[in-house]
């Protein structure tokens, strides 16, 4: 059995378009997600959580460990908020944190080159709001 006429094949996904009401809706088969898109998810959810985007800014500003209280200090939040993006943000790959061997001891955070790397990316989203939401306040 063929592809009716009015679908199409998109990178694994054959989309059929139905006209109704005016408007077109699309329905998805054979659906083949690439992995990389489950992962894009993944990162944006993170990123899209409270505190997030400013511990990754204020660790790339200060461009070397920080503690945990300045960290705090920096972003304007709770503990409990900063312990968990930062706990988050380890597990991902983005932030290292380290155990300082001094007496007392004391834990500092920085970032990885992996998220080093995604600076661009990120500086390009903001770059790109200012540029074309009218609502954007620099």
């Amino acid at each position: 059995m063929g592809r009716p006429e009015n679908s199409e094949r998109l990178q694994g996904i054959e989309m059929i378009y139905l006209e109704s009401n005016k408007k077109m809706q699309v329905l998805m088969m054979n659906q083949d997600c690439d992995p990389v898109f489950a992962r894009v998810d993944n990162l944006l959810a993170l990123l899209n959580k409270s505190k997030s985007l400013h511990i990754l800014l204020v660790l790339s500003l200060k461009d070397g460990p920080m503690r945990f209280s300045s960290i705090k200090r920096h972003v304007n939040s709770s503990s409990t908020t900063v312990t968990r993006r930062l706990g988050e943000l380890e597990e991902s790959g983005l932030v290292e944190r380290a155990v300082q061997p001094t007496t007392p001891s004391f834990v500092a955070y920085s970032l990885t080159e992996e998220a080093r790397l995604l600076a661009p990316s990120i500086q390009s989203m903001y770059d790109w709001v200012v540029k074309c939401d009218p609502k954007a306040v620099v």
